[in-house]
């Protein structure tokens, strides 16, 4: 009795089996239907994918992506003259197409019961994949315009995808040309712009290599770098775009050594900050920023000497710079605050009254003319006005500290 019960059995699996397949082969024959019913076709397939006979079947997998390449086709030929065509699913068919399209690819290439490779689909469709790669392009563009960044993404991705597959390797697509660089730079801005970090920096390493909106390119991957906090890329892409391009690179609308410098800085190198920016100003001697920041980094170091002389070089560049004048003014109102805090811990009065006349208002006096020009070539910034404030209290020149009182709105 067990022995009937087993064969029942194996004769319900093979049964079920064969049922299955047979869904799969009406399936495959509906493709080729004037009028396909893609209803009826796309259900006989789920039902052949939930079964354990034909999940793993090649001809499922490869009859799943024909169904939807027809209906692609089906949908194109009615745009095309001009009917009414569901763009989206049409774009939405092709895209899975080709993600059944690549596992019949991959299982047709696995041996057979003999351990010979022998495929029967690969060749049909890599040729549909082919003769219809460009619209995988438009749909990236479809997508786009619809606001619907990830599809943009994952279309424009595999229109440059196809090119690099090895079964497409005879066909010889040229993955070079301006598409396929238009598809890797508009995959990576719609992955960013999708949130997807990892796949727009995955597009835009493919991008970089195009010289295809260079610049971009590289300043969008040290961004990228940045928000996932790898300096270490972050730096090499950095100097890599500055080997590449050049001066431009440094320009006021990319700025990577500035970049690089804040990275620097930011890591409390401020050893390299200065020497990167020495080496800067060698080929670029006549950059105000350059000089205002090393001017700034020297006086983190307490080298006050080189400081001003290097914000002293900003000015001498641009006579109206009113951070520079007040980066020296700040430097003078510090010394003086220093000179000031020594001399109040003084006990005897007139030795005071001595060190306040003689050391700490000539020393407060050497900032004036240095916030001066800075409040006159940067009204706004009141930061300047209060420490002029500060330093006319302190050198009790009544006349002035009312001036700017008034000009704070005091």
């Amino acid at each position: 009795m067990r022995k009937i019960y087993l064969a029942l059995a194996m004769a319900l699996i093979v049964t079920a089996g064969y049922a299955q397949k047979k869904n799969v082969n009406s399936a495959y024959n509906e493709t080729w239907q004037d009028a396909p019913d893609f209803d009826n076709a796309r259900k006989l397939i789920k039902e052949a994918f939930q079964d354990s006979t034909t999940m793993n079947w090649v001809k499922t997998w490869a009859t799943a992506g024909m169904v939807e390449m027809k209906f692609f086709e089906t949908e194109l030929i009615k745009a095309m003259s001009g009917g009414s065509a569901n763009e989206e699913a049409m774009y939405n068919a092709l895209k899975e197409a080709y993600d059944y399209f690549l596992v019949a690819v991959d299982l047709d290439a696995k041996p057979d019961e003999k351990g010979k490779v022998k495929p029967k689909f690969t060749r049909d469709i890599k040729d549909q994949l082919h003769t219809n790669m460009e619209y995988f392009y438009y749909g990236g563009g479809y997508f786009l315009n619809k606001q619907n960044n990830q599809k943009a993404y994952e279309m424009f991705m595999i229109f440059d995808d196809l090119c690099k597959k090895d079964f497409m390797a005879s066909f010889k697509i040229d993955c070079a040309d301006s598409m396929h660089m238009q598809a890797r730079y508009l995959a990576a801005i719609m992955a960013y712009s999708a949130g997807d970090k990892d796949g727009a920096l995955d597009a835009f390493l493919r991008s970089k290599e195009d010289n295809f909106n260079g610049l971009d390119v590289y300043n969008a991957i040290a961004n990228i770098y940045a928000e996932k906090n790898d300096t270490v890329n972050q730096i090499a892409i950095l100097k890599e775009g500055i080997d590449k391009f050049g001066e431009e690179a440094n320009s006021s609308e990319y700025g990577f050594m500035s970049q690089l410098i804040n990275i620097y800085i930011n890591k409390s190198d401020i050893n390299t900050a200065i020497s990167m920016l020495n080496e800067s100003l060698n080929s670029d001697p006549n950059n105000k920023e350059y000089w205002k920041v090393l001017g700034s980094l020297y006086y983190e170091q307490k080298d006050e000497a080189n400081a001003i002389n290097a914000l002293e070089k900003a000015i001498e560049i641009d006579p109206t710079y009113a951070d520079a004048y007040g980066e020296i003014g700040r430097i003078y109102y510090n010394a003086a605050v220093n000179e000031s805090n020594k001399a109040n811990e003084i006990q005897n009065n007139a030795e005071y009254r001595k060190a306040k006349e003689e050391i700490v208002k000539p020393a407060f006096q050497k900032a004036i003319p240095y916030y001066e020009k800075a409040h006159e070539y940067k009204p706004d910034e009141m930061g300047f006005l209060y420490n002029l404030k500060s330093i006319y209290y302190n050198i009790d020149d009544g006349a002035n500290l009312e001036r700017v009182e008034k000009l704070l709105g005091e």
